[in-house]
């Protein structure tokens, strides 16, 4: 994408091109063209900032209420209209608070046939593509550091800006160049002046130069002071000044003018910046949303729909993309908790299986009829829930015979698999507890295939691995019941 901060000078317009892609923009050049040429060249950018003198512009500053910005802007043009011959329907106003904490308001007016005056210059198609109607006055709020005073230097006239107001000077650049021009005695002083700017030296070396540069650092050196002395009953004595100058001057003048003694003017240094450096902070401004920018209503930006459809088209795709990845991922997880989910209703079908004997309606129910078996408040309904082979009904009925009076095993493991077979691990202080375990596990008509396994002692513990069948009242299987059943039938 590429687009033009620009201004109107000298019959044409300086235009700065930018490229921009996301969001890095990167400056590509700086070029004057009369309005023939710049019709060609407007025709390549998506967009135009236009950067309005602000010579005839009303600019002020004043403590307004904290209302409504609709409240405000009628207070504002009711100020206006009183204290100026203009009227509010004859006017573009803009309300900013760019001095933050203060409670003043900066106020923007410009007439409306100013604006379509500076605009005459565009074609209608170049017209459309105005996005921004910057004016040059916003630059002073918009620099890189903060500044108590600027001064535009302009073709004819010049523009001291403060936090408050601004004051006019008839007089600017084009004095400065016909004083040049007076140095070159040819037949065409203007040729002469052009060529020598292409050639010329870096003039703010005070040293090893030739005697027109000499006599042209003198002049620009001349001009400036002036401007200054107009200004200074104005400065104030605080803070640094921004120098805002354009057209083409010689090399160094940047240099010069930040050179210049300013004991006379608030005794604070200057800072230059010429019209590149401007334009770039007119860009940098509106697309921070923060200028103030009198492109709204008659002159609002009605083009580039080129532009605006290829931005739609991308952010319809994004769009589309960003809906299918959310509802691809929504589908991802669903299918993902769903499957925990199943896993968990397995496992846990199984664990109330393995513990109770049988799955149950619910998870709450099994552990109900856990709880009230553990501590012995089981009713027949409950004991007739937890059936043979479970782990609970095991336990209830081997845990008794190592918990006998003054045993001394401690139980490490108990295993239950599938079909009664148990096994249990642990160690003893005497030999005797371990034989009594056994003894009474022989003695119930349930338990068979005892195995003691074999019997480690270490000073005065006994470690043991006991394993044996409980071979409790099994469930008939449906199939055996319906063949003895039918057996039965047949017989009769």
């Amino acid at each position: 994408m590429k687009f033009a901060s620009c201004r109107a000078v000298h019959g044409g317009f300086l235009i700065d091109t930018f490229s921009k892609e996301y969001n890095k923009t990167v400056f590509e050049k700086s070029e004057f063209a009369n309005k023939d040429a710049a019709v060609d060249i407007f025709k390549n950018f998506d967009y135009i900032d236009f950067v309005c003198p602000g010579r005839d512009l009303l600019y002020f500053a004043r403590n307004y209420p904290p209302v409504k910005y609709a409240y405000l802007r009628k207070i504002v043009a009711q100020d206006i209209e009183s204290e100026t011959p203009f009227k509010e329907d004859e006017m573009l106003i803009e309300v900013k608070n760019f001095q933050k904490g203060s409670g003043e308001m900066n106020v923007f007016a410009v007439g409306k046939d100013v604006v379509r005056n500076a605009l005459a210059g565009f074609d209608d198609s170049a017209r459309e593509k105005v996005r921004s109607i910057v004016p040059e006055e916003v630059l002073f709020f918009k620099s890189e550091i903060p500044l108590k005073k600027a001064i535009f230097v302009n073709d004819d006239y010049s523009l001291m800006v403060l936090p408050d107001g601004q004051i006019v000077m008839n007089g600017g650049l084009d004095e400065l160049r016909s004083d040049m021009l007076a140095i070159f005695g040819g037949e065409d002083p203007q040729a002469e002046l052009d060529s020598w700017l292409k050639v010329a030296g870096n003039l703010s070396a005070t040293e090893g130069l030739s005697d027109i540069e000499v006599r042209i650092r003198k002049t620009i050196i001349s001009f400036f002071e002036k401007t200054f002395d107009f200004f200074a009953p104005f400065a104030g004595d605080q803070g640094e000044t921004a120098v805002f100058t354009g057209g083409i001057l010689p090399e160094g003048t940047a240099e010069i003018i930040e050179g210049i003694d300013s004991s006379q003017f608030s005794g604070s240094r200057f800072i230059v910046y010429d019209y590149t450096h401007q334009l770039e902070m007119a860009s940098n401004a509106v697309d921070d949303d923060s200028a103030v920018n009198f492109a709204v209503g008659d002159f609002a930006y009605k083009g580039g729909f080129a532009f605006l459809k290829k931005r739609a088209i991308v952010a319809a795709v994004l769009y589309v993309l960003a809906v299918f990845m959310l509802v691809f991922g929504m589908e991802m997880r669903k299918s993902y908790l769903d499957s925990r989910i199943e896993a968990g209703e397995e496992r846990t079908k199984q664990l109330m299986k393995d513990v109770i004997g049988k799955e149950m309606p619910s998870l709450r129910q099994a552990l109900s009829i856990m709880d009230k078996a553990i501590k012995g408040e089981a009713g027949a309904a409950d004991k007739k829930a937890v059936y043979p082979y479970s782990a609970l009904y095991i336990m209830e009925v081997v845990f008794p015979y190592f918990t006998f009076e003054n045993s001394t095993i401690e139980v490490s493991e108990i295993s239950i698999k599938e079909e009664g077979k148990i096994r249990v691990v642990g160690t003893s202080n005497s030999l005797e507890d371990i034989n009594k375990f056994t003894e009474l596990l022989e003695q119930d008509p349930l338990i068979d295939e005892i195995n003691r396994g074999q019997i480690n002692t270490r000073g005065d513990k006994s470690s043991f691995n006991i394993s044996f069948n409980y071979a409790g009242p099994k469930k008939e299987d449906a199939k055996a019941k319906k063949t003895k059943k039918k057996g039965k039938e047949n017989n009769d």
